[in-house]
């Protein structure tokens, strides 16, 4: 099937969590049905709820299509990330992923002589959504660009020198890891990677009205912009810069502290300041 560029960012999304639209879907089918047999055989009291059930799933069936379509077709908080971080098409910057490559391929359109750094993250054991392994199924293959330069890693293990690069960018990348403690050492590990004064910019769908509005009860499993600034404090970076994106996405900028600003943190982490 063609994707329509348009909606090519939806049609992924869509792809990626098939089961559970089919599961919607087929819901809604089986709502009309019992409409249906409820009113051939009289059983007129089902006719309410089996409608209530109908417009539920429809309604949560548009609202997170919509909310995937503001997020990968129209926001593209990746965009804003290179924003947020001052990058210029000249700079040189990591960006770790999970071999989907979709958005590295759009920010290199964005570089003349700049080069990014591609670290591919994903192990099975420690990102193990069923989504996700649709989503490299369907990742384009590595193109030849001297603009871009593919590696694989760890969370614990980036294959960069100490304080190498100066900008470090992760798009949805660190709530795949379902475990706080790899995420913790992944971000600590960016921090070691970082040069003096180096940005590391993120962003993550965050448990937020509109995510609730959208997804319904699977917005528990969203993490809150709290939870994202305490885990940033944690490994040792500083927020200089936060933006919400349509109440749905969160990006921040976080810098590494200079030694002294280290020092501090280090005291506010000890003593819980």
């Amino acid at each position: 099937m063609k994707q329509n560029g348009r909606f090519r960012g939806t049609l992924r999304y869509l792809y990626a969590h098939w089961p559970t639209y089919a599961i919607l879907y087929g819901g809604l089918i089986a709502s009309l049905l019992l409409v249906g047999l409820a009113g051939g055989r009289g059983w007129y009291g089902l006719i309410p709820l089996a409608l209530a059930a109908f417009l539920v799933m429809g309604y949560f069936i548009v609202a997170s299509l919509w909310a995937a379509y503001q997020i990968y077709d129209q926001i593209k908080p990746h965009h804003l990330l290179f924003d947020l971080g001052q990058l210029r098409e000249t700079d040189r910057f990591a960006y770790l992923g999970l071999g989907l490559r979709v958005r590295v391929l759009e920010l290199a359109r964005r570089l003349t002589t700049g080069r990014i750094v591609v670290i591919d993250l994903y192990n099975p054991q420690w990102t193990t959504g069923s989504s996700l392994a649709r989503l490299r199924q369907r990742a384009p293959s590595p193109v030849t660009d001297p603009r871009l330069i593919f590696q694989v890693g760890q969370v614990t293990l980036l294959p960069l020198p100490d304080e190498s690069v100066p900008v470090i960018m992760l798009c949805e990348t660190v709530s795949a890891f379902w475990q706080e403690g790899d995420r913790l050492a992944l971000l600590r590990e960016a921090r070691r990677v970082l040069a003096k004064n180096g940005r590391l910019l993120i962003t993550e769908r965050t448990r937020s009205r509109t995510n609730w509005l959208t997804l319904g009860p699977a917005a528990a499993d969203l993490e809150t912009a709290a939870y994202w600034r305490d885990l940033l404090y944690l490994a040792g970076l500083r927020v200089e810069r936060e933006k919400t994106l349509g109440d749905l996405v969160t990006c921040w900028r976080a810098d590494k502290p200079t030694p002294a600003q280290a020092n501090q943190l280090a005291l506010e982490l000890e003593y819980g300041v």
